[in-house]
């Protein structure tokens, strides 16, 4: 069984084997209904050719039969009819039937006697009967034997029937002309079947299986790698047209491979730049840092030595400034070039947002800001490192205030459950909006349109937000303002549970 199963399995995976089997079954199932319609319609006819032979053969024999009895020789006609059986090869016996409807004189002895037809007066013409009763395989023809034309009533059309002439056939010479035919038309079929299925067979690998694996194996060159293969055969038909749109698959692949490896080199390359930078910029920032330091301190002592001099106590003021400026900037650049690695646990989001909402709220204090808190509750916990969840709010937050500043408006801070888990976190402000010319280059390092600003915050932020698995967007409403969006999935690990990005 599992041997038929396989052999199965194997003929349908092959396409010939799905053609040809059935398109043989097809074939073989008609020619043999041809032959056997050939065979019926031929011996049919050659039955009733025999039986009309049989009927003039039986007239004869009558006529025959009259003539030796009217000549006085009773006893010669069982000599004419044993003579007559053994000459003709079909036929079977020959009997005379009296008036009475027994068989008196029959080449069978034992046929002598029977009442074979009840009353044979019912045959007045010459008759075929194609089925007699008890017999297989016989026709029997029954011939009326009636009086010499001499006779004296014959002008009058009653010459009397002096009894019926029997004569049964067989129908063996009309099987085996039927068997021979079979024979001959079967070979024949045989013949046309095998020549029709070559025929096929060739035509099928010719116009679908060799097209077809000459364009596998291109479609497996191509997915070694090979691009460069072409399966258009100039074909017009369905495989010529799979063929070229194989090709047009594969041009754009090949477009699309070049578009990303420019991509990718570009974008390499930038990344090789810009590691440079920031090994540069590191170690600038380090060489920086502690003159900042000792400037820094300097400049305190000296704004206590001037503080009774207000002049020069405000030109040692704006120093300050500058200097923490720089010091602000050189610790975001060595944050951006080597952030530290995120310590990622079970974190509550709203918690966070409320430590950050408290801070801004003192910042905004005195301001014409409003800070409002939408926080949903129940939300899932977010696996997160808190304190730089919180740097990112905070920097969404005071990046609100800022483009508010000198004007009425409110900064709203929002948490709610996102689909498929996620938790979502929207800062919106009433400010300006974003001029549609500069949100290409939003997330970009150091692209800052404050004049206080040095433009890593939000490069930061992203690149953080992306070290949590998370995403963070923006859109500008047509009535004004911004609304930063933030989601982060949802937490899988248990509560407490650390884990080191």
């Amino acid at each position: 069984m599992p041997t038929l199963r396989s052999l199965f399995g194997r003929l349908d995976a092959s396409l010939r084997a799905r053609i040809l089997i059935p398109t043989a079954v097809l074939f073989g199932l008609t020619l043999t209904a041809m032959v056997i319609g050939a065979v019926q319609s031929y011996g049919t006819g050659i039955e009733r050719g025999r039986q009309e032979r049989a009927e003039i053969f039986a007239h004869m024999v009558a006529s025959g039969v009259s003539n030796v009895m009217l000549s006085g020789q009773p006893q010669a006609v069982p000599r004419l009819l044993e003579s007559l059986v053994s000459h003709r090869g079909d036929l079977v016996t020959a009997s005379l039937i009296a008036p009475s409807g027994l068989v008196s004189i029959s080449s069978d002895a034992s046929y002598i006697g029977a009442r074979p037809w009840g009353r044979p007066d019912r045959f007045a013409d010459t008759t075929v009967v194609t089925e007699p009763g008890g017999l297989e395989n016989q026709y029997a023809v029954i011939q009326p034997v009636v009086n010499a034309v001499s006779c004296n009533r014959c002008h009058e059309g009653t010459a009397p029937v002096r009894g019926w002439l029997e004569l049964r056939f067989s129908r063996d010479p009309v099987a085996e002309a039927k068997r021979e035919l079979a024979g001959t038309l079967a070979l024949a079929a045989g013949a046309a079947l095998v020549a029709l299925l070559a025929i096929a067979l060739w035509l099928l690998g010719r116009e679908a299986v060799g097209p077809l694996q000459r364009l596998v194996a291109v479609m497996r060159r191509a997915e070694a790698g090979e691009l460069t293969v072409v399966a258009d055969e100039g074909r017009t038909d369905e495989l010529g047209v799979a063929a070229r749109g194989f090709d047009a698959t594969l041009a754009a692949l090949r477009r699309s491979q070049a578009e990303l490896e420019a991509f990718y080199q570009e974008r390499m390359v930038r990344a090789d730049r810009f590691a440079a930078v920031g090994e540069v910029a590191t170690g600038l920032a380090h060489e920086i840092k502690n003159p900042l330091a000792g400037l820094s301190g300097a400049l305190e002592l000296l704004a206590e030595d001037l503080a009774t001099h207000p002049r020069h106590a405000e030109v040692v003021g704006e120093m300050r400034h500058q200097v923490h400026r720089l010091t602000h900037t050189m610790e975001s650049l060595l944050s951006f070039a080597r952030p530290p690695k995120a310590t990622l646990r079970s974190t509550e989001v709203n918690a966070t947002l409320e430590k950050v909402l408290f801070l801004i709220r003192q910042q905004c204090r005195g301001t014409p800001v409003e800070v409002e808190a939408r926080l949903a509750g129940a939300l899932p916990l977010v696996l997160a490192d808190p304190s730089q969840l919180e740097q990112v709010f905070l920097n969404l937050c005071l990046n609100a205030v800022q483009a508010m500043s000198g004007r009425a408006g409110s900064l709203r801070v929002g948490s709610r459950l996102g689909e498929a888990g996620l938790v979502v976190v929207e800062v919106a402000d009433d400010g300006p909006g974003i001029p549609a010319d500069l949100r290409e280059q939003l997330f970009k390092p150091f692209f800052t349109t404050k004049r206080e600003g040095n433009g890593l915050g939000l490069a930061i932020s992203a690149r953080i937000i992306a070290e949590h698995g998370g995403h963070i967007g923006y859109r500008c409403p047509p009535e004004g303002g911004t609304i930063f969006t933030v989601t982060l999935q949802e937490s899988q690990a248990p509560r407490g549970a650390d884990q080191v990005a």
